[in-house]
């Protein structure tokens, strides 16, 4: 973790600990899931897979991409934001804050955030003022470093933001170096992912130096989203992480069945030899439009092999498979819109849904709400209205 916003070592290279190191590296790979981007996450599958099934042979195998981890996603960003919930704010911020909203699209916003929050575990919003507009945005957390006092994670001294940013066709790093009331910016050239040099007129990339809001607003401008987390670690934890080796054995049998059946999709015929007629041309026996397997000369009558794919037991282990997605994922089949009866009511729809809509309730409760009411305070104070009521009524 950093302890100082100093981010430069002796040799102008980004000093990175290991865990913020492992937290970047999950962070690509839960967004290859998300994306469908299997062939990282899963590439000593695919390589097992191809070593046993050439890409040259006609049967070759591949990872049938079941996407359960967007799915997942999605319905808890459904679950959380599609239920009319109600941003109330002071009477004399009400109109102001109603144009905040409209023009930042904040209900987009909300649902970034939730996918973030879901897909890498942690969640940003930003709030910026410039040119007398208030802009509220998401910010994915691959490029966030938070800075702690003494190393306490209860006790963060700030944010720092690193991207890149381009400027007549050449990449800059910009950092922002975010504290309470001022955050600090910086444009540094690059070569090879090291810092070379800063560079002295940064207001030729539109930013100052330092930008000084403590009047208006004497906090942090980014609101940290967390999804579950233990009481040790200042991060929150992918939904995806508990459920990824059953997601990805989900994917391999069923790649595995599909070669089976794809293999008998076209049956053989056996019989014996009588059965067969002569191709003149060839001077070879052979049975019109099929593969014919011979089996003697004793006048047998022609059938089909078919293979006994045991369907019964394929389909018994892939439904106990998907149970245990269902128990990691806190998640019931209804999610995903399976056996859901038209006649169900509202309280049984609650009581199948109640573990899921108990980790919604944690993650409003620990950090979703608080960080809205923040970020609605920070927009009408950048707007002129310092110390504005807001409250937030979540929906059904």
């Amino acid at each position: 973790m950093l302890t100082t916003f100093d981010i430069n070592d002796n040799f102008k290279n980004l000093k990175w600990s290991v865990e913020d190191i492992e937290r970047l590296r999950n962070y690509a790979r839960y967004r290859d899931l998300y994306r469908s981007n299997f062939a990282k996450p899963f590439s000593n599958v695919l390589r097992k897979i191809r070593q046993r099934y050439p890409l040259c042979a006609t049967t070759a195998q591949s990872l049938i991409e079941v996407n359960l981890f967007k799915a997942l996603t999605d319905f808890y960003k459904y679950l959380i934001t599609n239920n009319k919930f109600e941003i109330k704010v002071s009477p004399e911020a009400a109109d102001t804050w109603k144009k905040i909203y409209n023009d930042n699209n904040f209900l987009t916003v909300i649902k970034e955030v939730c996918i973030d929050n879901s897909r890498f575990g942690d969640a940003l919003f930003k709030v910026a003022y410039s040119g007398n507009k208030v802009r509220i945005f998401s910010i994915c957390p691959d490029c966030w470093f938070p800075v702690f006092n003494n190393g306490n994670i209860n006790d963060p001294a700030g944010h720092i933001l690193i991207y890149d940013i381009v400027k007549d066709g050449k990449i800059y790093k910009h950092i922002e170096k975010i504290h309470k009331g001022f955050v600090e910016n910086e444009i540094w050239e690059i070569s090879n992912g090291r810092l070379l040099q800063p560079v002295n007129n940064i207001e030729a990339f539109g930013l100052k130096a330092q930008d000084n809001f403590s009047s208006k607003w004497n906090d942090f401008v980014l609101f940290h989203v967390k999804n579950t987390t233990e009481s040790d670690t200042y991060y929150g934890e992918s939904d995806y992480k508990s459920c990824e080796s059953i997601i990805e054995e989900i994917m391999l049998t069923i790649s595995q069945n599909s070669k089976i059946i794809n293999r008998h999709a076209n049956p053989k015929l056996a019989g014996s030899i009588e059965n067969t007629e002569m191709d003149p041309s060839t001077g070879e026996r052979h049975f019109p439009n099929s593969d014919f397997i011979t089996i003697g000369r004793d006048g047998a009558k022609p059938e089909y092999i078919t293979a006994d794919l045991q369907a019964d037991a394929i389909k018994s282990h892939i439904e106990t498979l998907m149970q245990m997605f269902y128990i990691l994922a806190k998640t019931p089949p209804q999610a995903y819109g399976i056996d859901i009866d038209s006649n169900m009511s509202g309280e049984s729809l609650k009581q199948i849904f109640t573990s899921a809509m108990a980790k919604v309730d944690d993650i409003r409760t620990v950090s979703l709400n608080n960080a809205i009411i923040k970020v609605v305070k920070c927009a009408l104070a950048f707007a002129g209205y310092k110390d504005a009521d807001v409250e937030i009524i979540w929906g059904e």
